[in-house]
């Protein structure tokens, strides 16, 4: 019950794409069919229980697998889609502190919900604490701010700020990095302690530590859920052998992103409700490109380019292009029309780039997220229950760590887990919006 994921071009169904394996390629996640045993085999009726089964195949869902499996719990993870594809894997992978929020001059609560969340993510990336991304790239320790001349006065203000030392820093013009180390380029360039995770590695390493607990599965097919007065009494799973297992959990978690709308829908429950908020992202893809991890501050409340870069699956190089440019005009756009505006907005921005034979494209999919009074972000990770249930979204990336305490406070470890062989498939990793076809 995730949301779908597609180049603006094309849908693509779920089940064509990534399950090819070249040969000799190490596996990523255990074949699929192996069975899991997390207890001992009953006969007659057959049933399992565990203390958390999760719903979601993103980075709230498998981030907490691993937070619960660390503390002892035994977890269940079931998604119906390749793993991160619904907005893992099309986040640009920034590890936001919350100084986007706060161009306007003073902290927000959004800015202040994730000041922390950098150190949370960079000891993950050395495998400290229950999570361990030691094995996953960081595409960059920080980001650039950089200004418009006509804002440079109130941006050097604003990073002289006392609520922003220790935070960032002012780049002397000879340590420019080679995307602004132009005469061309006329504004200041500002270094923030925001790094920048490689969405795909980070979501490899995450699958990798719960790949055991971790199953695709088919709704209505190989996984019915057994409902009433608006809980989840059980879910029965059917394998590959045609065994159904009927599985009970201490709380079910749902974590599956625009997914939990439909998983609300089905129980019947409509607090809290979901909120849908649609980006139009833009690809630039040619060779020879240099790295651009940035957020370009303007006259607005909001970055009109953020930018980060990564490599494709054939090695190229790509510009991933968000911002306000993504935004409520961006989504209004066909893709001509946002290729378009991109292409105009960097010529006037950074005329001294050029991108003659590059090639462009664009990504469009939905922020899911719980329903605010003004249809603006939450500011903090959500994690809410109702009975044995937990409805969690993190609402950011860099919120996750945060959502998974949450969710670590209100579960706990239950002497009288017990299982039963489940040979359902795993489920493959998912692709960015840069390798889709």
């Amino acid at each position: 019950m995730q949301s779908d994921r597609h180049r603006h071009r094309e849908r693509r169904d779920p089940a064509r794409h990534g399950t090819r394996r070249r040969p000799g390629a190490p596996r990523l996640l255990p074949e699929s069919g192996r069975i899991l045993r997390v207890g001992n085999a009953v006969s007659g009726t057959q049933q399992a229980k565990c203390d958390t089964l999760i719903l979601g195949g993103g980075v709230a869902a498998l981030w907490t697998a691993n937070v619960l499996k660390a503390a002892g719990q035994s977890v269940l993870v079931l998604t119906n889609a390749p793993l991160g594809s619904g907005q893992t894997l099309a986040a640009q992978g920034v590890i936001h502190g919350g100084l986007k929020y706060a161009v306007g001059g003073k902290l927000t609560d959004s800015s202040e919900a994730l000041a922390g969340m950098p150190g949370r993510w960079l000891a993950a990336m050395r495998g400290e604490g229950p999570v361990d991304l030691s094995s996953a790239k960081l595409l960059s320790d920080h980001q650039l701010m950089w200004s418009l001349p006509n804002v440079v006065s109130q941006v050097v203000s604003f990073f002289g700020s006392k609520a922003l030392r220790g935070r960032s820093a002012a780049i002397p013009r000879e340590d420019y990095p080679a995307v602004f180390d132009t005469p061309d380029y006329k504004g200041r360039l500002f270094r923030i302690d925001e790094p920048v995770v490689d969405p795909v590695s980070m979501l490899r390493e995450l699958a990798r530590g719960v790949a055991d607990e971790t199953y695709l599965v088919e709704w209505g097919e190989s996984a019915q859920l057994e409902t009433s007065d608006g809980q989840i009494e059980s879910i029965a799973l059917t394998g590959e052998d045609g065994q159904t297992v009927e599985v009970r959990a201490g709380t079910y978690l749902l974590a599956a992103g625009a997914g939990n709308g439909e998983l609300l829908a089905t129980l019947g429950i409509t607090e809290p409700a979901m909120q849908r908020r649609p980006l139009h992202q833009v690809i630039v893809r040619k060779a020879g490109l240099p790295d651009f991890y940035s957020v370009c501050v303007g006259t607005g409340p909001k970055p009109p380019l953020v930018s980060t870069t990564h490599v494709d699956s054939a090695g190229r190089t790509v510009w991933y292009l968000g911002g306000d440019l993504a935004e409520q005009e961006g989504v209004a756009r066909s893709e001509a029309e946002q290729i378009a505006f991109t292409q105009t907005l960097l010529a006037k921005l950074m005329p001294w780039i050029d991108l003659t034979g590059a090639e462009w494209f664009t990504w469009r999919g939905d922020r899911a997220e719980p329903l605010t009074g003004t249809g603006d972000r939450p500011p903090g990770a959500y994690c809410r229950r109702i009975g044995n249930l937990l409805v969690a979204w993190p609402t950011k990336l860099a919120l996750t760590p945060d959502l998974a305490e949450q969710v670590l406070r209100e579960t706990a470890r239950q002497s009288g887990a017990s299982g039963q062989c489940l040979t359902l498939p795993h489920p493959p990793l998912g692709k960015p919006p840069w390798d889709l076809p």
